[in-house]
């Protein structure tokens, strides 16, 4: 075969292109894996205050985004990295009954985590009153971003945010309708 005719480079190039095919080959992606966590709730009143309910101060709310006072008593979440790889997930703006519970359903793929906010246990005449909810998140991985979307089936709010496992800081996001 001469090294200077097309047909010799044709064949060079299409052995190439199949080698940087092997090489950036197809990823197959991990199966998504589900928790289920139940928010602990308590009347807003007697709340404790957190680092996430300090931190949630219009300078320290992600993007930049400025609140007013009154928004930060409703719909906000924050998420705050503890010891150990845990995260604290704080939720406010909930109105439930008696005997009503709220349960996160979250579901992880690679670095994509949706966590949906459900109401558990329904009483019919349960009169609704403010309460404020928190969990301890032991499913994300240390030392990674993930993606969040967080939506609310009981209030209809959402957020979508990046959040750094590795961050210090809590991040407070405010739930938009």
């Amino acid at each position: 075969m001469d090294l200077n005719s097309p047909e010799f480079y044709t064949i060079a190039f299409v052995v190439a292109m199949a080698i940087v095919a092997l090489l950036m080959g197809h990823r197959e992606k991990q199966p998504p894996s589900t928790h289920i966590i139940q928010l602990i709730t308590t009347p807003e009143a007697s709340t404790e205050q957190s680092e996430c309910s300090e931190s949630g101060s219009p300078q320290n709310i992600q993007n930049n985004q400025l609140l007013s006072e009154s928004m930060l008593a409703d719909d906000v979440l924050c998420m705050e990295p503890m010891e150990g790889g845990r995260i604290r997930l704080s939720r406010t703006g909930l109105t439930l009954g008696a005997e009503e519970t709220i349960n996160l359903v979250i579901t992880i793929q690679e670095d994509h985590c949706t966590i949906i906010e459900k109401k558990g246990l329904k009483r019919r005449r349960a009169v609704g009153e403010p309460v404020t909810g928190e969990a301890t998140l032991k499913c994300l991985r240390p030392g990674r971003k993930y993606r969040i979307r967080y939506e609310s089936q009981i209030t209809s709010a959402w957020a979508s945010f990046t959040f750094d496992t590795t961050s210090p800081t809590p991040v407070t996001v405010p739930l938009k309708y």
